[in-house]
């Protein structure tokens, strides 16, 4: 289970590390001045997107992480209230995600 962990935490850095690339270019893009946005005004929108779309695709693959590793392996382990407790949280958070 450990390596598994892992291999996923280096998967997450890897895609913040993406979006923060992604970031850093739009940041660059809006502070530098000779940028009009005259050829491409819609440009920084669909990169906004595409940082959207990335961070949606991220919080899924925790919560599929997450779910999968360590909740099960509490149900495994008998400590099914407290999972069932922490699906309960996890619940809510993707009710907001979802909005």
């Amino acid at each position: 289970m450990e390596y598994c962990c892992d291999v996923e935490r280096k998967k997450l850095i890897n895609r913040i590390n993406r979006i923060s690339g992604q970031i850093n270019s739009i940041k660059n893009n809006i502070e530098d001045e000779s940028n009009s946005f005259e050829e491409d005004p819609y440009e920084i929108v669909r990169q906004l997107t595409a940082v959207k779309g990335a961070l949606n695709g991220m919080i899924s693959s925790y919560v599929e992480h997450f779910a999968k590793g360590h909740l099960i392996q509490k149900i495994k382990n008998g400590n099914s209230a407290e999972a069932e407790a922490q699906v309960d949280n996890l619940l809510e958070i993707i009710k907001v995600f979802g909005k």
